[in-house]
């Protein structure tokens, strides 16, 4: 049953994050059982600095390293949605790119200049954050032809922020 998964794969998540496990080991533990209700086909996760929001660790799954520097130069030097440093201050602080854009993705740079030509279409990203504090960020990517984000793995995943955020601080 879905919502049993969905249930179980909550406690599971929030058990690890109060654990005290090393940074990478509760993101590799925690990001191994978010899959399994939040299906992805690449990802990006790192640590930051709460104070200055750079990036001070990282773990990347099937995203090809040559388009890392356009993804550091979009999130830290040119104006799109759903930028880590929004999520971070924003009410809520998950968003994806589909509902950024109101399902018209090319209205983003990232989108558009990164994200698509490399098969990649709707991402969910989350500032991990506690309170005023961010601690990490997420994203999570979806191939081009697959569907977009639900509203509900975008809740699932708001109700563990503030957990990966305490097990990262």
């Amino acid at each position: 049953d879905r919502e049993r998964l969905r249930r179980r794969t909550e406690q599971e998540i929030v058990r690890l994050c109060h654990a005290g496990l090393d940074s990478r080991t509760l993101r590799i533990e925690a990001l191994r059982r978010l899959r399994t209700v939040v299906p992805v086909d690449a990802l990006f996760c790192a640590t930051v600095d709460p104070a200055t929001l750079l990036f001070t660790g990282s773990m990347v799954e099937e995203i090809p390293e040559s388009v890392t520097p356009a993804f550091l130069t979009n999130e830290f030097l040119h104006d799109d949605v759903t930028k880590f440093v929004h999520l971070a201050h924003a009410a809520r602080p998950v968003q994806s790119l589909y509902a950024a854009t109101r399902d018209e993705p090319v209205l983003s740079p990232r989108y558009r200049e990164i994200l698509a030509p490399i098969g990649f279409g709707d991402e969910l990203r989350a500032a991990l954050r506690i309170g005023d504090m961010t601690w990490g960020v997420l994203c999570l990517h979806r191939e081009l032809t697959g569907p977009g984000f639900t509203a509900a793995e975008a809740a699932f995943l708001e109700r563990s922020v503030p957990h990966l955020a305490v097990g990262l601080g």
